[in-house]
């Protein structure tokens, strides 16, 4: 017997799928697809599609139907202004509120993220690094802080696959480490630097694709490379006797 899937289900198993880069960006989400696999009306499938476009996470296309978000490179300078303006307060505060006191949570998800790393899981630490960043939210009791970080780390996510980063460049082993013990600490200013040192390491890690050069090599496209090369010569020798 099939269980039935809440609305709710059916959006934390997609956005779940979405920041674990298991659906990629452009990936087209089918109303009628969605709702075979899951075993819900399409309605309902709508309705979490509408949730999650409001975040951001999925694109709405006229007459085309819903598609996972494709973020552009200004897509991404906004979400991290964002981060460091969210990310910073959250680690001051925590530092403020859990100085001289391990945190537990905290310290069980480093722990995880070690044994991601351990065993080269490359899936399971892209997930886990972005977790992170929602577990400290979560940490401080405020919702706004942990529903925004959730939307901004699925983006992030996005961003990342779309430009098909290494998250090892982009998130170096020790420095959710530092942030955690910095807070421990009760040291607000050093945890906040460390919070934005971090992302700006992040940020820094996500690498655009390069752009196709103007200048267009039309006897390697042709193959003709070695026939054009005397020519070449030719013009550059009548250049010089000038």
């Amino acid at each position: 017997m099939t269980t039935k899937l809440s609305n709710q289900d059916i959006y934390d198993r997609i956005y779940a799928a979405i920041s674990e880069r298991r659906l990629l960006p452009g990936t087209k989400l089918s109303e009628e697809r969605l709702a075979q696999a899951f075993h819900a009306s399409r309605t309902r499938v709508r309705e979490v599609l509408l949730r999650l476009g409001q975040e951001l996470i999925v694109e709405a296309h006229p007459n085309r139907g819903a598609f996972v978000a494709s973020p552009t490179q200004e897509d991404l300078r906004h979400v991290f202004a964002v981060r460091r303006a969210l990310e910073r307060a959250i680690a001051a505060e925590l530092a403020d509120r859990f100085g001289g006191q391990p945190i537990v949570p905290l310290r069980g998800h480093l722990d995880e993220e070690a044994r991601a790393r351990a065993r080269a899981d490359r899936a399971a630490l892209a997930r886990l690094t972005g977790e992170f960043h929602v577990r400290l939210a979560e940490t401080t009791g405020n919702r706004l802080f942990s529903d925004s970080l959730r939307r901004l780390v699925a983006l992030t996510g996005l961003v990342i696959a779309q430009y098909d980063a290494q998250a090892s460049s982009a998130c170096p082993d020790h420095e959710h480490t530092d942030i955690v013990q910095a807070i421990e600490a009760g040291d607000p200013k050093r945890a906040e630097r460390l919070m934005l040192a971090h992302l700006e390491h992040v940020e820094q890690g996500i690498k655009p694709p390069e752009q196709p050069s103007n200048e267009i090599n039309f006897e390697r496209i042709f193959g003709v490379e070695g026939a054009a090369a005397p020519a070449a010569k030719a013009r550059a020798r009548r250049r010089s006797a000038r």
